[in-house]
């Protein structure tokens, strides 16, 4: 199972949206992964909030990431998001993504994100996602 994180983890630094955005890979194990981001300007919607599509992408790549760990080329069925609370701009925004359950072709997942400040979390949202797991590897020599 290690190789397949590994893989996945190859596969993450070739992201130059999630380079973009500067999410940073924390931990990832076989099932939960924890990212983060710091809030900056450009992020900001016209009201000098995080723009919605911020929080959405970061608890996207985290489900992206957790959801091809298996060396199984997986992709979006659905996702569905709940926003919370507005984070301040200048914050890190932390995603912990898990998976739910998993089947030979579809899984799904919950990614909570959340600030935190004097270790007091709030949170920001919820995304209930679900993948289909096609079974093509994203790398052929390693077994899947």
């Amino acid at each position: 199972m290690r190789e397949h994180l590994e893989v996945v983890k190859k596969q993450f630094e070739r992201d130059s949206y999630a380079e973009f955005l500067g999410i940073v890979l924390d931990t990832l194990t076989s099932d939960t992964v924890r990212m983060h981001l710091r809030l900056r300007e450009d992020m900001l919607n016209m009201y000098g909030r995080p723009h919605g599509g911020i929080i959405y992408s970061l608890a996207d790549v985290a489900f992206s990431v957790l959801g091809n760990n298996s060396n199984n080329i997986s992709v979006a069925l659905d996702c569905s998001i709940t926003y919370h609370a507005s984070p301040d701009p200048g914050t890190v925004l932390v995603v912990e993504g898990k998976i739910l359950s998993h089947s030979r072709r579809t899984a799904s997942y919950l990614c909570t994100v959340y600030t935190e400040k004097d270790g007091i979390r709030t949170l920001v949202a919820t995304m209930k996602s679900v993948s289909y797991r096609t079974g093509k590897p994203i790398d052929p020599y390693v077994e899947q």
